[in-house]
């Protein structure tokens, strides 16, 4: 990981986490994506979380906002740009 510092059992609670707050995903999304935890691979299931939280046009919290930005941090991924901001800055711009 390049960015912030989390413990990687945090990061995939807190990747759990936020796929409970993922209401509105189709379940099949949501059982790839736990796949995808439960496997390890934490960056491709938050890139997959925000890819598909933007596809289905999915309502995002300012918490679950937060949640998912502080994992791309951790995990650097740009998560705003992958919900549907352009303008985003990528992890590590401010």
């Amino acid at each position: 990981m390049t960015g912030e510092a989390m413990d990687l059992n945090l990061v995939t609670s807190e990747l759990r986490r936020a796929l409970e707050g993922a209401a509105g995903l189709p379940a099949s999304d949501v059982d790839s994506i736990a796949v995808l935890i439960n496997a390890g691979e934490r960056r491709l299931a938050l890139e997959t979380l925000c890819t598909q939280t933007y596809e289905y046009d999915v309502e995002v919290s300012e918490e679950q906002r937060s949640l998912l930005g502080r994992l791309g941090r951790v995990l650097d991924v740009p998560v705003g740009y992958l919900l549907g901001n352009p303008w985003a800055p990528a992890p590590g711009e401010q």
